[in-house]
């Protein structure tokens, strides 16, 4: 029933209007009896005027806009790690929109419209890898911000899924195997033009962290794609054969593995090779992939969760929270005797 009022619940009850007027606000100073609290709760729901106020104060809750922003032209949308981050964005979005009033658009820093497409933002949330150049921008245009990927942006809230602590422990699982000559492929730039890519230190870490030398480290580095992962690998070949393989994801060990074949190397007899994602195809490779599941859904659940939170109650403190990843083991790097 549309317009009910609190004069017309306190006649329905043979209560005061201001007895109604607490038990709705949840005012319990002056507390009223059990029997009388859901005689008149009760009374508001039967009316409708529960459902009403619900609907008023939606609509009076200022506009939330998010912006989720794509920082590079080789991490996108089409990527299956990206969908599902995406998609635990969307679904939280779409759940927290049933409380509060929320715009959010996906939009990508190659995109020419960018900049314009940040104005007036409240809070973006950064998927992918950048420059210092292109965060500081986001950073400049939207007041909130919030990374959620594998990759520490550092000084803003992060919801991450730590790679450069999986390459780590990828190393020190081969070495657990028995494997010495323990390449990488993947991100290697050393010159800092990507802020947030740390797979290659990681990598680095872990050698030493076993007693080998990092200065001597076989690697090759490559964009996160199978393409760029079969090209990498021939060229490591053509250098020196490692006995096993730490690749920055699952697309470049894809890649890895056809090359390692064309060569007429085994594995995981010759070689061991292990992948970080857990993308479907790993597991239906020949040999299937050693890897390292990320919950990708949750990255994009808590980013959305988080940031939403700090629009609604600011804070000066960014805060980061670490999803685990978790080594799934496959034929890759499963000699049988």
């Amino acid at each position: 029933m549309a317009g009910v009022t609190l004069k017309e619940i306190a006649e329905r009850c043979g209560v005061s209007v201001s007895t109604v007027s607490r038990i709705l606000s949840g005012d319990m100073s002056r507390k009223p009896s059990e029997e009388t609290a859901s005689r008149v709760l009760q009374t508001a729901q039967e009316l409708g005027y529960i459902e009403s106020r619900t609907r008023r104060i939606r609509t009076a809750r200022p506009l939330i806009n998010l912006r989720t922003v794509f920082l590079s032209d080789h991490e996108s949308i089409v990527m299956e790690f990206f969908q599902g981050i995406l998609s635990g964005i969307e679904k939280e979005i779409a759940r927290l929109s049933g409380e509060y009033n929320i715009s959010h658009a996906v939009i990508s820093s190659s995109d020419t419209s960018f900049p314009a497409a940040l104005e007036g933002a409240d809070a973006a949330i950064i998927l992918g890898r950048g420059s210092d150049e292109v965060i500081s921008l986001i950073r400049a245009m939207a007041p909130l911000q919030i990374y959620a990927g594998l990759n520490s942006i550092g000084d803003m809230d992060e919801v991450i899924s730590d790679a450069k602590a999986g390459m780590a422990d990828a190393v020190r699982y081969l070495w657990r195997k028995g494997r010495r000559r323990i390449a990488y492929i993947g991100p290697a730039d050393r010159s800092g033009a990507i802020l947030n890519e740390h797979r290659f230190l990681g990598f680095l870490e872990g050698l030493d962290s076993i007693g080998l030398d990092r200065a001597s480290a076989l690697y090759e580095s490559v964009h996160l794609s199978s393409q760029d992962g079969y090209e990498g690998m021939l060229r490591l070949l053509d250098r020196s054969i490692p006995d096993a393989v730490v690749s920055a994801n699952d697309n470049a060990a894809i890649g890895a593995l056809r090359a390692l074949k064309e060569r007429g190397l085994s594995v995981p007899g010759d070689v061991m090779i292990t992948g970080f994602d857990n993308s479907e195809a790993s597991a239906f490779l020949e040999p299937s992939l050693t890897t390292f599941a990320v919950e990708t859904g949750e990255l994009g659940r808590f980013a959305a969760k988080i940031i939403v939170d700090r629009c609604l109650n600011p804070r000066d403190c960014p805060i980061r929270i670490s999803i685990p990843y978790r080594l799934i083991e496959r034929e890759s790097t499963e000699v049988r005797n």
